[in-house]
């Protein structure tokens, strides 16, 4: 068995008694449908020993990453000209509806930095399932619908 092969082994009995244990919703086919977790083990060499605090770290990663994407066509930097060209696609009104977005990634973000302070296991699991259920319930979608207007517009220029 190669490394690889190995680390997912392990990875997949850890996560499904941390599942079990902590009452968690989502499967670890989820997690990495939508975070990678399966790539980031791999790459890391090894299965961390507090699990849920590194998923959950990844999770805040993913959302915090597009938040600041979001926040470059919100408030674009005026001396970077692809932000400012991106920012002009859209209306004021879809700005606001990229902020109620942002502030959620924040909510998230901020939930997480707490998580790490209270070692909160519970609160841990709730993390995971409220994260994974915003992605499917409004993120993927709302995102979506950002990214095609703005690659229609590049495929324009």
């Amino acid at each position: 068995m190669t490394d690889k092969e190995e680390i997912l082994k392990e990875l997949k009995r850890r996560y499904n008694n941390l599942k079990e244990e902590n009452k968690i919703k989502t499967n670890l086919e989820d997690l990495e449908r939508i975070f990678y977790v399966k790539d980031m083990f791999v790459k890391d060499g090894f299965v961390a020993e507090r699990l849920s605090r590194r998923i959950c770290h990844r999770i805040s990663e993913t959302f915090m990453d597009w938040n600041g994407y979001l926040h470059s066509i919100v408030m674009p930097n005026p001396q970077n000209m692809l932000n400012m060209m991106e920012s002009k696609v859209f209306t004021q009104d879809e700005k606001k509806e990229m902020m109620e977005i942002m502030k959620k990634i924040m909510e998230l973000g901020s939930r997480n930095s707490v998580l790490v302070l209270t070692n909160d296991k519970t609160e841990e699991a709730k993390f995971i399932d409220e994260a994974t259920k915003f992605w499917d319930s409004e993120f993927r979608n709302q995102m979506t619908k950002i990214m095609k207007k703005i690659n229609s517009e590049w495929a324009k220029k």
